[in-house]
């Protein structure tokens, strides 16, 4: 059963753990049983191997016909002796509820692959990978300049847990102010990383988490950066910007009391809520405290129109 951050509760996320709760009534047929299972029996449709285990895992949502016979076959070798017939009606129940309520759901990747580290010339931040390919980030990691036009200066991205797989990027669009945003393109597919999942920000009070970059090397000379997740609490809008505030917790520096310096590469990282979507990208922070700010979802596509018109 897949973990809450990857598959979000729900109507789907309820047809799922009740077939799941067959399954293990069942007593835990492989998939290779349940394939030949429904090829050799009376049923309405057959699956192969991998299609049992991508419904299983919430990879693919079935069909109707598919879930009747994967119930009515896990069905007649339950224990506890239930009739066939109800339990169909029963799961038939549940899967139209689910299309009545447009639940769309299905299976995200882990949080983390969606957060990426975005590198050009002497500057290092982070960004998001979206559904479509493209990533976003933050305009003063990809400022315009002539290094960077006239081919001198590399921009690329790689995926936070996979050092190394860089892949060159362009510039599709930048805002002109440095605090803004851009989206880029990359060359080709980033190894590791999958797209994210997006969702409205929740109300003030919520806990949300970050997952970025730190220099793991202690002072000793070489930058070896490694994925660090960072709790915060949402705090609300300020400003005409649209920006909200959070209050993220972030290790002391080396005075003991002050905040350390971990977020400096955070500009762009992806801001999460509880169930793993990504619901803004991290603007700035105030200097020496707990308090960032993110461009929440809803603002993030109004003030990008290559966005905005692939909603």
């Amino acid at each position: 059963m897949p973990p809450l951050e990857e598959f979000p509760d729900g109507p789907r996320r309820t047809v799922l753990e009740n077939l799941h709760a067959l399954y293990r009534a069942a007593d835990r047929p492989g998939v290779r049983t349940i394939s030949d299972g429904l090829a050799d029996g009376d049923f309405r449709a057959t699956m192969n191997r991998t299609l049992v285990s991508q419904v299983f895992r919430g990879d693919q949502w079935p069909t109707a016909w598919q879930l009747d016979s994967l119930v009515r076959w896990l069905t007649g070798r339950a224990i506890d002796g239930r009739d066939p017939d109800a339990e169909a009606n029963r799961f038939l129940a549940l899967y139209q509820h689910a299309e009545a309520a447009g639940d769309l759901t299905s299976r995200a990747p882990v949080a983390s692959r969606a957060s990426l580290l975005v590198h050009c010339g002497n500057r290092l931040g982070s960004g998001v990978l979206l559904q479509d390919g493209m990533v976003l980030t933050r305009a003063y990691l990809v400022q315009e300049d002539e290094d960077l036009q006239e081919g001198r200066q590399r921009l690329a991205v790689r995926a936070i847990d996979s050092p190394g797989a860089w892949t060159d990027a362009d510039v599709l669009w930048r805002d002109p102010e440095l605090r803004g945003l851009a989206v880029l393109a990359p060359s080709g597919r980033v190894d590791g990383a999958a797209g994210a999942r997006w969702a409205a920000p929740p109300p003030p009070g919520a806990r949300v988490r970050i997952y970025g970059a730190h220099d793991s090397d202690s002072g000793r000379g070489d930058l070896r950066l490694e994925g660090i997740w960072l709790a915060g609490t949402t705090m609300g809008p300020t400003g005409s910007d649209g920006d909200w505030q959070l209050d993220v917790s972030v290790p002391p520096g080396s005075d003991g009391t002050s905040p350390s310096k971990i977020g400096r590469w955070l500009g762009g990282a992806a801001v999460l809520d509880e169930s793993g979507r990504v619901i803004g990208v991290l603007s700035h922070q105030l200097q020496r405290t707990s308090f960032y700010w993110m461009t929440p979802f809803d603002v993030i596509t109004a003030q990008v129109p290559l966005l905005a018109r692939r909603r």
